[in-house]
């Protein structure tokens, strides 16, 4: 990984030694009830990895936006169990979810990283008298602009959470290769061919997804490309249109585990031979699956960062947003005038 400042050894380190006992218990407590899970910003794919594990072990999950999550009415949040995830617990979005969630909902729990007093979530919960605040402290992995080390760390906990067994010392280090670079003729594709590209096609299936929407995420934010975000069978049904008709300034990223290696082959097989192919695989079929994507797709953003002279750091900002200072387009008063999404 060209960036050093993120140490896996680290953020693997702290996994291990964690004790995940209280947010396990949540997390297989009532497997029965729908879970809905909540992030903003990094954290967004933080929840959608927790509902893709809590789906694995048999449950219902899935993965909202906060500004969504409040827009479910009283009764409707009682019917599920809730996780809200935030890395510093202090972000407008998920405190705002936390009081209402915590008004009408016992069954609502926070993820965090930090005990601090600027923590405000953990502070409602404690207000609550509400034991469901996991609150797991330790180094904190560093984050520019773009949250990169974070989602790392919060991958890590939640594949010890569902499945404490799992041997994430193997994913210590970045693998020499992480990922492949070719056009779909098999011809060589040097990273630096990447520059001009203006929209990634990023291609998943099961463990992938929650992967496929941190890197989404990475490469918007930090302004490199835009980029979308599709399953391997739904690319099939029309979304190829578009990556043969910008074969100059586009290029398509498969997530692989061995589970799509056949559909993946497949869809290359109708692909234009000069598509630009960005291959980042994976050997294993378990949750650590997600966290070598991620640490794979990782090492792929900061060397194409590296390639095209981008800060995620500081990325150019023509824009009014101060970047260290963002401006919380205001949304509280407005949900509370306008109340939940209802019809009656």
């Amino acid at each position: 990984m060209s960036d050093s400042s993120i140490n896996l050894r680290e953020i693997v380190s702290q996994a291990e030694s964690a004790d995940l006992t209280a947010l396990r218990s949540f997390l297989f407590s009532n497997p029965g009830k729908p879970l809905v899970a909540t992030g903003s910003g990094g954290a967004e794919s933080v929840a959608d990895f927790a509902a893709l594990l809590y789906g694995a072990r048999g449950g219902v999950g899935t993965a909202v936006s906060p500004y969504t999550l409040n827009s479910c009415s009283d009764a409707a949040l009682r019917t599920f169990k809730v996780l809200l995830v935030s890395a510093g617990g202090h972000n407008n979005d998920i405190a705002f979810a936390a009081r209402r969630c915590l008004e009408v909902n016992p069954d609502t729990a926070s993820f965090t990283l930090s005990r601090s007093d600027r923590n405000e979530v953990r502070k409602l919960f404690h207000m609550e008298g509400s034991a469901l605040s996991f609150d797991i402290p330790g180094p904190r992995p560093h984050d520019g602009f773009v949250s990169v080390g974070t989602p790392l760390q919060f991958f890590a906990l939640l594949c010890k959470a569902f499945n404490p067994g799992g041997d994430l010392g193997k994913f210590a280090e970045m693998p020499r290769n992480p990922f492949r670079l070719e056009r779909n003729d098999g011809s060589p594709l040097d990273l630096r061919e990447l520059r001009g590209i203006s929209s990634f096609v990023i291609l998943h299936g099961s463990w992938g997804r929650p992967v496929a929407l941190n890197l989404e995420g990475k490469l918007v934010e930090s302004g490199l490309s835009t980029a979308m975000v599709t399953d391997f069978r739904n690319y099939c049904h029309g979304r190829f249109i578009y990556t043969s008709n910008h074969l100059e300034d586009s290029a398509v990223v498969m997530l692989v585990s061995p589970r799509e290696r056949d559909i993946a082959e497949r869809t290359r097989k109708f692909l234009p031979a000069g598509t630009k192919l960005v291959i980042i695989e994976t050997a294993e079929d378990s949750p650590e699956a997600s966290f070598d994507l991620l640490v794979r797709s990782t090492g792929f953003f900061f060397d194409l960062c590296e390639a095209t002279g981008t800060s995620h750091e500081s990325p150019a900002n023509p824009g009014r947003i101060d970047k260290r200072v963002p401006m919380w387009v205001p949304f509280i008063s407005e949900m509370k005038r306008n109340g939940p999404l209802t019809i009656r």
